[in-house]
């Protein structure tokens, strides 16, 4: 019977075209922040036909950045990606089911630009519903309706996520941490699937990761936070919380599932309205609940 890993190996690269991949000769830049895809993420490219250069690699070292893949955590790792001439950077989290894309600039590519880049190309291959939480970006409600998809919004969390992906028979699913679900062959994010997805979407163009990005729209997104103890937490902000959305722009309000805190989310494709829209969901906060 094959090792477990070599049955995983195969089901992904069966996923993705090998032969544009390894034509492309792309090199990839790897942080595994020495954790479980250590070992795994740089023989499945080397298997995938992509030279791999390897940081935080080592499973007996303690990682030199934060476990959490943010682009405040990566500004070293950027700066591989360029020191090595990468075409790409891939850094996960401890257990890989989160990844963040750095582009051939050193540019750490947000969590929601990333997803709008894979459910453009799902999308172009089969139409279907795509499943975000709430906070996700507009970015992506866009890229969907242009597309021809059909947008699925649920609760914040994998679980609610799963939940929403099976309801809706959905092609693609996301949250904004860097966890990206390609439905149609696993009910689970998966940071080495992405890798490969993101390659996958490379090998068939010309463009750099860079040029592939600036195709898009920019959107901005402020959080904020409202301390709030949890005997006068308000009920309507508790689970699914309140949307409010303004043309192309929202705010979100909900209270955090963890700690005594009320989260404010806004977004827009203009960054100043995305500042007004927080502090005006922030005023509601503290009128509504007198904090």
């Amino acid at each position: 019977m094959k090792k477990f890993h070599e049955l995983y190996f195969q089901a992904l690269l069966n996923l993705v075209d090998r032969d544009k991949i390894k034509k492309r000769q792309l090199r990839v830049l790897v942080d595994p922040v020495n954790g479980a895809a250590s070992e795994l993420l740089p023989e499945l490219l080397n298997r995938a036909g992509v030279g791999v250069v390897k940081i935080n690699w080592q499973m007996n070292q303690l990682p030199k950045r934060a476990p959490e893949p943010r682009k405040e955590s990566l500004i070293e790792t950027a700066k591989e990606v360029v020191r090595y001439e990468c075409d790409l950077g891939l850094a996960t989290d401890m257990d890989a089911d989160r990844v963040l894309f750095i582009d051939e600039k050193g540019q750490v590519l947000s969590e929601d630009l990333a997803a709008a880049i894979f459910v453009r190309e799902v999308l172009r291959e089969e139409r279907g519903a795509c499943v975000t939480p709430f906070n996700s970006s507009g970015l992506f409600r866009k890229t969907v309706e242009e597309n021809k998809g059909r947008l699925v919004e649920c609760l914040v969390g994998p679980p609610e996520i799963s939940a929403a992906v099976k309801r809706s028979r959905a092609v693609f699913a996301y949250e904004e941490s860097g966890k990206y679900f390609f439905c149609r062959q696993f009910n689970w994010p998966d940071g080495l699937l992405a890798g490969l997805k993101m390659l996958d979407i490379l090998a068939k163009t010309t463009k750099t990761l860079s040029q592939i990005a600036a195709g898009f729209p920019v959107y901005y997104q402020v959080k904020l936070a409202v301390e709030c103890p949890w005997e006068k937490m308000p009920q309507k902000w508790i689970g699914k919380g309140e949307k409010k959305i303004i043309g192309d722009s929202y705010y979100f309000i909900r209270a955090s599932g963890t700690e005594p805190l009320i989260r404010i989310f806004a977004d827009s494709p203009n960054q100043k309205t995305a500042k007004e829209l927080a502090e005006q969901g922030k005023k509601i906060v503290k009128d509504y609940a007198r904090i």
